[in-house]
């Protein structure tokens, strides 16, 4: 069964890496080091039960202070519009650049619940690293990716893809999730060269998750 879930999370993570030319082969990656894992973690600031509406924890004027743009640039889209259940939590973020309705960066902030062994049928959420044996997958996650690295001191586990403008937090019981607002095909943002690393770790700060 672990082979099992190991060889799904391999298939589905090369297909998503494949997308964005991040893709890199794990031989010679030893995926039992679990030495990413934050010894000294001293706990959630905010639990997952705590969170009803992820877009209500959004300060837009300290967001909008790291696309130096105004607060009323910030939408957001969440509770009522996106799919909320007991497991999953998410907010759609865009922040308007002006000039028409469609140019706007696209980002997102998702809370993943982990979901406990006896009720990961097929073991599908520990393969891909949201189960309560999450280390394995996440060690592979890393090893896939070329643009991927640990964030030291941050939460559990700490994982930054820039090919994917993406950050990952470990926490106390569930996963959480920031793909930092951007606009990939969009030869004029690319060129301002904006740190998204940056940007997603100030951006978790501002929510309060990470101090």
């Amino acid at each position: 069964m672990k082979l099992l879930k190991t060889v799904i999370f391999i298939m589905t993570l090369a297909v998503l890496s494949s997308c964005f030319g991040d893709k890199k082969s794990i031989i010679g990656s030893d995926l039992g080091n679990t030495s990413f894992v934050n010894k000294n973690f001293q706990g959630n600031t905010i639990e997952f039960n705590a969170v009803t509406d992820v877009c209500s924890l959004i300060n837009k004027e300290k967001l909008a202070s790291l696309y130096n743009v105004s607060a009323d640039a910030i939408v957001t889209v969440g509770q009522g519009k996106f799919v909320q259940n007991g497991n999953t939590k998410t907010c759609m973020v865009r922040v308007k650049l002006g000039g028409s309705d469609w140019n706007f960066l696209t980002g997102m902030i998702s809370l993943y619940k982990e979901v406990s062994s006896s009720q990961d049928a097929g073991g599908i959420s520990e393969a891909i690293g949201q189960g309560e044996n999450w280390e394995e997958a996440w060690s592979l996650k890393k090893s896939m990716s070329k643009s991927a690295k640990w964030i030291p001191k941050v939460g559990k586990a700490a994982l930054y893809t820039d090919a994917k403008r993406k950050l990952e937090v470990k926490l106390e019981g569930y996963t959480l999730e920031i793909v930092a607002p951007g606009a990939p095909f969009n030869k004029e943002e690319q060129a301002k060269n904006r740190d998204f690393e940056k940007i997603s770790i100030q951006m978790a700060k501002h929510l309060g998750f990470i101090k």
